[in-house]
């Protein structure tokens, strides 16, 4: 009996210890792009594809470690590409349209990338801030 709850309590002591949620806000915005094909975003639930998103798009989502580089990290894509898709073509339809994706915990940038390639994503366990906040052709 003694065996028995000895290797009980043991057990008890050596659980992992769970590690709270966090919470991060999916921002997306342009000014001279109205329509994205494609937004991708991770929550506790996995993956998520929405098709056909209207800019602005702000999304506010629990995710198990925000700056973790697996599974459980914060993750953002947007995708404004034409369906046509030719480096030439993309490179000159898209040229200077720019959108912004930004990932947030709190206050706390974690991610910012501003891009006319017409393909951006941002990753919570990556910290990148756009080099000019301002740039042309993108207000927040």
């Amino acid at each position: 009996m003694t065996v028995s709850l000895t290797v009980c309590l043991t057990g008890l002591f050596h659980l992992p210890v769970a590690h709270a949620e966090d919470t991060v806000t999916y921002d997306i915005f342009s000014d001279s792009v109205g329509q994205l094909a494609g937004v991708e975003y991770r929550d506790t639930a996995g993956k998520h594809l929405l098709q056909d998103v209207s800019l602005p798009w702000t999304l506010t989502v629990p995710v198990a470690d925000a700056t973790s580089p697996t599974a459980d990290g914060a993750e953002l894509r947007a995708d404004w590409r034409p369906n046509f898709r030719t480096a030439a073509t993309v490179a000159r339809v898209l040229q200077g349209h720019f959108v912004t994706v930004r990932i947030t915990k709190g206050q706390t940038v974690l991610c910012e990338s501003i891009l006319d390639l017409g393909n951006a994503t941002c990753y919570g366990s990556v910290p990148h801030t756009a080099e000019n906040e301002s740039s042309p052709g993108n207000l927040p």
